[in-house]
């Protein structure tokens, strides 16, 4: 018997809807709730119209809770309308059913369903727990489970790469970005995220670039071949392995990232980067007119394109045109970067015309207070014009913005010499001798100064190491001669000065 079920109009509905006819079913059961409200009608009626994608479901749902405020059924099928319509009662509905009947196997799911949507995957694998405590042999709740913890573990492998993304960002991180996506790497997740991984591993390894370290570009060399391996397509990584073997510094890589270039090249003519790359590329194999044809063509494909009219800029100068490069990087400025003033103020500075010169180094300076090359390249017209003074201030502003900079403390050294500074001189020396041993400029300069000061001892010993480093450069022998005479050592003097002349032959007697 039926009777309880209000028998006819729910078993009509029911084949109605088992044939297709889903709107007849409704009709049917709209039907019946006018004649009088019963829970299961309501519900049957709602699910209905859930199936339809009718928002009256929740409707339905909610007169059945009037009619029966305890049926755990009503609060569930309600909550599952909820957060099919992304409504955030949803939880509060199937919370709700569970506090009436804890054993609703299918609520637990749903529960599951809704965190799994949410992106909380943990709390979902948990639902899944309690109902497979209810029914131990369901396929279903086990099928749910398996299916959220992968995305847990893809879940935890974009974060973990999100978080190497950020270690990356600051690199006195690198060591905790390099783990994080090599545990990405390890992890279960999409194609794409690897892909992107391994691109973002092989760009920190290039910019961790350690001309002593050749394993961290090989590692970097390594990353971009396993994500064209993921990609064979993919432009970056072609250009992002060429540059990597570039940073190597011998020709046998620097041909192989002409190799890559090409490839990119042959993929998409168009490609910017690939071109200008292979251009800089053919610079430093001294070919300058294939590398001026390369940037040409950037410059043409794209005529905003700041970077073709910078290189072909710099490869102009190599070639002795003065005004091809000053038009060239002038075509630049107008359509990017501001550091490029300082650029064009050396080439103004090539061609004599010193005021114009500074008054891009100063407009480069206005426009960023922190470029330190361009305090350091007015420096050096100052010094130039012999104001010193000045000199010194902005060698000084240079140091302060990059206290690596060996060349900024060595003619800071000069400058405070020339002034008369000579503790001040000294310890410049002294700084920059220790961020570069091997800087033969200070060796010289010091003994000068050691010279000024008669003190020809340090000044043989400086000069000494001036050679160590550079044999066969004649005015060290000459200068050396002069210090040896100072110090009465003639013998030795004279060999000097005849190694200096075998050297150089037209110097100055």
């Amino acid at each position: 018997s039926f009777s309880g079920l209000a028998s006819s109009p729910m078993l009509q509905a029911t084949v109605s809807s088992f044939l297709g006819d889903d709107a007849q079913a409704i009709g049917l059961l709209v039907e019946a709730t006018q004649k009088s409200f019963s829970a299961p009608i309501l519900i049957q009626l709602g699910k209905l119209q859930m199936k339809a994608q009718s928002f009256m479901a929740v409707i339905a749902f909610s007169k059945a809770i009037k009619v029966n405020p305890c049926h755990a059924e009503a609060y569930h099928q309600r909550g599952v309308c909820h957060a099919r319509l992304q409504q955030p009662e949803s939880l509060q509905d199937l919370n709700r059913s569970l506090t009436i009947d804890p054993s609703l196997f299918q609520v637990y799911l749903s529960r599951a369903a809704f965190y799994g949507a949410k992106g909380f995957y943990s709390k979902a694998i948990l639902n899944c727990n309690e109902a497979i405590s209810i029914q131990p042999n369901s396929t279903r709740a086990y099928l749910y489970r398996g299916a959220l913890k992968i995305r847990l573990k893809v879940s935890k492998a974009t974060f973990i790469h999100q978080c190497s993304l950020c270690f990356h960002a600051n690199l006195q991180f690198t060591v905790q970005a390099l783990r994080d996506y090599g545990i990405t790497l390890l992890l279960p997740g999409p194609k794409q995220l690897a892909f992107k991984t391994l691109v973002n591993r092989a760009l920190l390894y290039t910019e961790l670039n350690d001309p002593c370290n050749a394993l961290e570009l090989q590692e970097s060399v390594k990353a971009y071949t396993q994500a064209m391996r993921f990609h064979p397509f993919f432009l970056e990584a072609y250009v992002g392995r060429g540059n990597a073997l570039m940073d190597y510094g011998h020709n046998q890589a620097r041909k192989q990232a002409q190799r890559d270039y090409l490839s990119a090249l042959h993929l998409d003519p168009l490609c910017q980067s690939a071109r200008i790359c292979l251009a800089y590329n053919f610079q430093v194999f001294g070919r300058f007119q294939w590398a001026w044809n390369q940037f040409t063509v950037a410059a043409e494909l794209t005529p905003r394109n700041w970077a073709a009219f910078e290189g072909r800029a710099v490869v102009n100068l190599q070639m002795g045109s003065m005004y091809a490069a000053f038009q060239d990087i002038s075509s630049a400025l107008k359509v990017a970067h501001t550091y490029l003033f300082t650029n064009r103020g050396v080439i103004n500075q090539l061609m004599g015309d010193k005021v114009n010169a500074m008054r891009d180094y100063k407009k480069a300076i206005s426009l960023i207070p922190s470029y330190a090359l361009a305090y350091f390249n007015a420096a050096n017209l100052y010094f130039y014009n012999r104001q010193f003074e000045q000199a010194c201030e902005y060698y000084s502003r240079a140091v302060e913005l990059d206290p690596q900079d060996e060349s900024a403390l060595l003619n800071r050294a000069i400058t405070l010499s020339l002034l008369r500074k000579v503790p001040e001189a000294l310890s410049d020396f002294s700084l920059a001798l220790e961020l570069n041993p091997s800087f033969a400029h200070v060796f010289l300069n010091r003994a000068n100064l050691y010279c000024s000061l008669k003190e020809y001892q340090l000044a043989e010993k400086d000069l000494n190491d001036a050679l160590r480093l550079q044999p066969s450069d004649a005015l060290l022998y000459k200068l050396r001669s002069e210090v040896r005479g100072h110090l009465g050592l003639t013998q030795q003097a004279l060999q000097d000065y005849e190694t200096a002349l075998e050297l150089h032959g037209d110097l100055e007697t």
